[in-house]
C-alpha cells in the first residue's frame, strides 16, 4: 500500500520546497520559509536530482544529513512562530502545516518506506546451488540457471528502468566489465519489466558480450528465491508490472554454487562492486 503514495508525496514535498524558495525571495529571507525549505526540499532533491546527476547507486540507511536538515527546519519554524508577538496569519499557519507534514514524511520514508522487511532466503546459501531458475532472453529464447555452469556468474536482480538506484548500480557494474571478463565472469541483469523495456535498456547501456539482461517472467525465479516484492512498483508507473523484485546480488562459481549473496533490507543500500569483486576473483 505504501508504494501507492510515494510518488505523490515526493512531488508534493518538491513543490512545497520550490514554493518556499519563492517565499524566501518575496519575504527577504523570512526564517519561517527557510525552515519550510529545509524540511521539504532536501529529500526529493536527493531522490529526483542528485541520484541522476551524481549517479548515486547507494546511500546510508538512515540518511542522517537529510534527517538533521528536516528537524532543523521544523525547529526553526517552531521557534520563529513561537516568538512572534502577533496572531498567526494564514500563510504562517500554512507554513507550519507544510513543515510538520514534511518532517513526518522524511521519518516515514527513512524508517518505513525504504525497508523491505524481508527475511533472508534459504535458497541463497553460500556453498549451495540455487534452485532451477528459468529466464527469457531478449531474443525470446529460454535459459535455465543450470546453463550458467562452466562460468562464474554475477546476478543482479533490479527493480526496473524507473529505479534510479538500480540504473546507477547496473552502470557501476558495467564500469568493471574489463575486470569481470578477465575473471571469466558472465553478468546477468535480471528483472520482470518486460523484454521490450529491457531491450531499450540493453541498447542504452551498450552491453559487452559477457553481459546480458534476462526477463524473469511472472517473477517465477524471484519467487523461487524468496525475493519478489509484490506490489512494489510505485503508483504511476503504468508501463511496468505492479510487482517487482527486492534488490539482490548473487555470485556463483563455475560449478553453480553460491559464493556471495546480498539481500539488502533497504532498497537504497546496495553492495559496492569492491565487496563482491574479490569473491569472483578467488572463486
Amino acid at each position: 500500500m505504501k508504494n501507492k503514495f510515494i510518488l505523490p508525496l515526493i512531488m508534493l514535498n518538491m513543490l512545497s520546497g520550490v514554493g518556499s524558495l519563492i517565499m524566501i525571495f518575496m519575504t527577504g529571507g523570512n526564517p519561517v520559509w527557510i525552515g519550510v525549505l529545509l524540511t521539504t526540499l532536501p529529500l526529493p532533491f536527493l531522490l529526483i536530482v542528485l541520484t541522476n546527476v551524481l549517479k548515486i547507486a547507494r546511500t546510508s540507511a538512515r540518511l542522517p544529513v537529510i534527517q538533521v536538515l528536516s528537524l532543523s527546519g521544523l525547529g526553526l519554524v517552531a521557534h520563529t512562530l513561537y516568538n512572534l508577538n502577533e496572531p498567526l496569519t494564514m500563510p504562517y499557519k500554512a507554513a507550519l502545516g507544510i513543515t510538520v507534514f514534511g518532517a513526518l514524511f522524511v521519518q516515514w520514508y527513512v524508517w518505513s518506506y525504504s525497508n523491505y522487511g524481508r527475511k533472508k532466503s534459504s535458497a541463497i546459501t553460500k556453498g549451495r546451488a540455487l534452485p532451477d531458475l528459468r529466464f527469457t532472453r531478449l531474443d525470446n529464447s529460454q535459459l535455465s540457471s543450470s546453463d550458467f555452469v562452466g562460468s562464474k556468474v554475477l546476478m543482479v536482480f533490479f527493480r526496473a528502468n524507473w529505479c534510479p538506484f538500480c540504473m546507477n548500480q547496473l552502470k557501476e557494474v558495467l564500469n568493471r566489465a574489463a575486470e569481470l571478463k578477465k575473471n571469466n565472469v558472465q553478468v546477468k541483469f535480471i528483472s520482470n519489466q518486460g523484454v521490450g523495456l529491457s531491450s531499450e535498456l540493453a541498447k542504452s547501456l551498450d552491453l559487452p558480450e559477457h553481459f546480458e539482461i534476462l526477463q524473469d517472467d511472472e517473477l517465477k525465479a524471484a519467487k523461487a528465491l524468496g525475493i519478489a516484492d509484490i506490489g512494489g512498483t510505485p503508483a504511476g508507473m503504468s508501463a511496468y508490472p505492479a510487482d517487482t523484485v527486492m534488490a539482490t546480488v548473487i555470485t556463483l562459481d563455475e560449478k553453480g554454487f553460491v559464493t556471495f549473496g546480498d539481500e539488502t533490507d533497504n532498497y537504497r543500500v546496495r553492495p559496492h562492486p569492491d565487496v563482491f569483486m574479490p569473491v569472483l576473483e578467488k572463486s
